[in-house]
């Protein structure tokens, strides 16, 4: 008597909505099914996500952008050949990216995470795509579009003289220091201690982990690096803040 055959088939692709909830509690089975998949359809959707939030809570996030042109005037101030018509000009550039540099600059930062994920992960002997890096640095800026949410709430929530800085808003020790007296070096090392930089990190680093065909030692090794590199570009502009008389 023959043996009767089974049919197997394989579970369905979850839907591409479910990549969005399952990057925040099962980040890896993300990796593992889109890392041969379109990197600009999610960058699309995060970009979207993200520039509708801030566009619609410009609002309310006035006082911090003005507390920020008045920290650069003064700033702009001390230089003898800065004009006031200057300074006029760079409020206009405040307000245009107040309004659009959500949507306008945030794929350009989420291809140069892709890049720096892809170059760095090298380091770590990894075997990742330049195209997986791309998916995963998509994927991995999700825990933004909370962020623009939560900065979204605060703005309604604090009291207008609270918010005058962008560091109040940040989930990181620099949140509870004074932006007019600390060092600006210290607030931006501070600020990269950020619950939603550090969660991007980790997402970085599972992307590595699942996609690169790492050890998880050396995908920490890769989080640890990551997190390095994206803190020097910060510090160096710090520093050339503090240096300035």
């Amino acid at each position: 008597m023959s043996q009767p055959s089974v049919v197997t088939t394989s579970a369905p692709t979850p839907a591409l909505w479910e990549d969005f909830i399952d990057i925040i509690v099962a980040p890896a089975s993300v990796f593992q099914r889109r890392q041969r998949s379109s990197w600009i359809v999610p960058l699309i959707i995060v970009t979207l996500a993200i520039g509708i939030i801030a566009f619609a809570s410009r609002g309310v996030l006035q006082p911090l952008m003005d507390a920020e042109f008045e920290r650069a005037a003064d700033q702009m101030r001390k230089n003898p050949q800065v004009t006031e018509d200057m300074i006029a000009k760079t409020r206009g550039f405040f307000e245009f990216s107040r309004t659009f540099g959500a949507i306008i600059f945030t794929p350009f930062v989420i291809v140069i995470v892709g890049f720096m994920t892809w170059l760095v992960a090298k380091f770590v002997d990894s075997k990742q795509t330049l195209g997986a890096a791309l998916v995963v640095a998509a994927y991995s800026y999700v825990p933004r579009i909370i962020q623009t949410i939560l900065n979204a709430v605060q703005g309604l929530v604090m009291k207008p003289d609270q918010l005058n800085s962008f560091f109040r808003l940040s989930f990181s020790p620099a949140r509870f220091l004074d932006p007019d007296v600390a060092s600006p070096v210290t607030l931006q090392l501070l600020s990269r201690f950020d619950v939603f930089t550090i969660w991007e990190t980790v997402l970085l680093a599972i992307g590595v982990y699942v996609t690169g065909r790492v050890s998880k030692r050396q995908a920490v090794i890769a989080g640890i690096l990551f997190w390095v590199v994206g803190t020097i570009p910060t510090l160096l502009s710090a520093m050339r803040q503090a240096a300035t008389p």
